[in-house]
């Protein structure tokens, strides 16, 4: 009984995930939660892999995609514009989101505490083939959303071109996917009337 209260009160203080709401929105028009965000991050994470033939240990990368935004359960989406606007900071946000994870391990204590705060740091170091993988493909999901919501959305369209650029450069496999996904995004500014300049291009 033990180990399944444990397992209950860890999901429980996970599922504050599905109420972290994020920047960008949905398809519907409705704030996404970063809940949403994460799944389709393992989603790709798999389907991305398996598709264009990656030799990347899917099991493990699916496993990094669900829980790189666990933290987040705890401490609310701290964005990319919020950073960009100096209304927070990567360390602070870093910081809360380590203290977080401390917490989150206790509640699930043992082997999957263990790994859950393994699978988070290796993710934040960004130093290992995997986690590389993992933050392109996070940040590509993101860039996606932006295009799939539409150009209306974009109250800071300086913003979003060059988002995904750095996390694909230090995985270079999944640049022709972000050619892709500029060149949709592309059309959106032109939509609106948005300048395209060179910077935006990889």
């Amino acid at each position: 009984m033990e180990r399944t209260d444990d397992i209950l009160d860890f999901l429980r203080k996970a599922e504050g995930l599905k109420s972290a709401i994020r920047y960008g929105k949905t398809t519907s028009g409705r704030q996404e939660s970063a809940a949403e965000h994460s799944w389709r991050v393992t989603l790709m994470t798999f389907v991305v892999a398996d598709e264009l033939g990656l030799d990347i240990d899917v099991c493990r990368a699916m496993k990094m995609a669900a829980v790189h935004d666990i933290a987040e359960a705890l401490t609310g989406d701290i964005d990319f514009v919020r950073i960009s606007d100096g209304k927070a900071t990567k360390e602070g946000k870093h910081d809360a989101e380590k203290n977080a994870m401390t917490e989150l391990g206790k509640t699930l204590s043992g082997k999957s505490g263990d790994e859950l705060c393994s699978l988070w740091n290796e993710y934040e170091a960004g130093q290992t083939e995997i986690a590389r993988y993992v933050r392109a493909i996070d940040k590509l999901e993101t860039l996606s959303q932006l295009v799939e919501s539409g150009y209306g959305t974009y109250e800071r369209p300086e913003l979003i071109p060059n988002y995904a650029d750095s996390a694909v450069r230090a995985f270079p496999q999944l640049s022709p996917m972000l050619v892709s996904i500029k060149t949709r995004l592309r059309a959106e500014f032109d939509k609106a009337g948005f300048k395209w300049i060179e910077t935006y291009d990889l």
